[in-house]
Formats: structure tokens, sequence, C-alpha cells
């Protein structure tokens, strides 16, 4: 499987998870995105999916990917856990490959715990409904081995409200990111490519030196950063020990210069102002 290094860990490990191999693609600089442009060089007779993660709320180049693996008969999973209302060329995330969502309480929209996945594949929509629920196609028959994913009553109560507020959540993140964009100065500013609508799960800077000096400063003046990620999958102790000796200069460059600010939607005016004037009037230090 075909995926990126510059991820939550999940990402990849679900290949380990039914012993398959994650195969590494180095990230686009700018967007920290799969370079899709790469991905062919990876493809051997053994590959047998790619997994694009849809990176802090912007799609990937859904285009390219779905070409390459349509030439090479491979699926398409997408990880869209950070994506909720995301679209490529006007199409939503999660409806190209199989789509996997996250409704962990940090992202977009929550249930509190759990996700959903998305297909236009009626076999496989059955199958998924076997494995959630101890592998039972009716009360007390159980067909294959399955698992308890089932997302409970209140859990669904909850994204259902949730998923009604979505859209105007996303709005105002994209508002958000619009406004501190247009006046961060010293900080590199996330790059939205044309014909995609970023969500904004996260709005990550890049600093180029000095990352924890500002993070430092941000915590001083009460302004609350995190650094998605500071070490890629394949530099994580587990794959180290797996034999994983990747060099990945991208998107360990990355790691080491990242870092996201506050962009959920309740930041009012002044919070943002707040921001701006906290991160313009830093100076890295001598």
């Amino acid at each position: 499987m075909i995926t990126t290094p510059f991820s939550f860990i999940a990402s990849s490990n679900c290949a380990l998870f039914v012993g398959a191999r994650p195969v590494f693609v180095d990230i686009e600089p700018d967007t920290y995105l799969i370079d899709a442009n790469a991905i062919g060089d990876k493809i051997t007779e053994r590959t047998r999916a790619i997994l694009p993660v849809h990176l802090y709320g912007q799609p990937c180049d859904m285009a390219t990917i779905m070409d390459i693996a349509g030439r090479h008969n491979l699926v398409v999973i997408e990880d869209a856990c950070q994506a909720h209302g995301a679209a490529f060329e006007g199409r939503p995330v999660g409806s190209f490959g199989t789509g996997c969502f996250s409704f962990y309480p940090t992202k977009n929209m929550t249930t509190g715990e759990g996700g959903m996945v998305t297909t236009n594949d009626d076999t496989l929509a059955e199958r998924l409904r076997l494995l959630r629920n101890h592998g039972q196609s009716q009360r007390y028959r159980h067909d294959v081995l399955g698992y308890h994913f089932r997302t409970t009553d209140m859990q669904a109560a909850i994204g259902l409200v949730q998923l009604g507020k979505l859209p105007a959540w996303n709005e105002k993140r994209i508002a958000n990111a619009r406004y501190l964009s247009e006046r961060l100065q010293g900080v590199y500013t996330p790059v939205v490519r044309p014909n995609r609508r970023h969500v904004f799960h996260q709005y990550t800077i890049r600093v180029s030196g000095g990352r924890q000096a500002l993070q430092d400063h941000l915590t001083r003046l009460g302004i609350g950063t995190a650094i998605h990620y500071p070490c890629p999958i394949h530099r994580q102790p587990v794959y180290q020990s797996l034999g994983y000796s990747d060099v990945l200069p991208q998107a360990e460059a990355a790691g080491r210069e990242v870092l996201s600010l506050p962009i959920y939607p309740a930041l009012s005016p002044s919070d943002l102002n707040r921001i701006v004037m906290a991160v313009n009037g830093f100076t890295t230090p001598a």
C-alpha cells in the first residue's frame, strides 16, 4: 500500500494490521500532501492500494491519483479523517475511492469518538456492515469474523446535529484562515491549490528556524499551538524496528518546521487579531 509518511500514524498502521506493508512517498513541500506525481515510481507488482491523506483539510491531487490507480488496477482508500466537507474540483472527498472519516472530538465535526466509511460499492458496504457488528448477517448468525465497531444511538444523535452545523463551521474556518493568511508575516502560511476546497481542520504555518522559540513565545501569551507532526511515520520507533530506512527529506523537513495555530470556528475577531499581533511581534533569536 502506497501512502504518505506525513500524517498521524493510524494512516499507515491499517496496512500493518492486515499483514500488508506501507510504502512511503514523500510529500509536496508547500501543501504537505503526498506528491501524487511520485507515486508511480513506487508501484511494483505487489502494490494493491493507494492511501492518500487529505491532510489538515486539503484534498490531495485526486485526478492524478485516480488516473494512476486506474492504469494499475489499484484500490484507492481516502484518509479523509481531517477533511469533512472538503472537495476536489467540486467533488467531495471520500467519493473517489473508499473514504474514511474520523469523528474524534477535535475534528471539524464529532460524535465523541469513532468514524465512518463511505463507498458506492454495494458489496463492500455489506462487508463493512458485517465486520462492524461481530460478523452478523442477522441476529445470532455470524457469517465472518467481525468486530464490535458499532456507533451508539447517542453518538449518532450527536453526529446528526453536528452534521447540520458542519457547513457553517467550515465556512468560519475558511474565513478565519483567510484572515490569518492575509496578515501574518515572517512565516509561511498555508498554500491552497486551485479547484480545491480546504476546510482547515488545522491552520498550519511553517517556520524556517526558531519554531520552538515561536511556540514558547505564543504559549507565554496564552495562545495554544500544536505540531502536526513532529516525527514522520517512517522515523517512528515501531517502523524503525520493522526495518524502514527511507530517506524522505520533504517530510522530515516539515516535521522540524510546521506549527498549527488556532483556527476553530468560535474564534472572535479580537482572538484572530491577537494571534496575528503575537506572531508578527515575534523576533527570531539571533
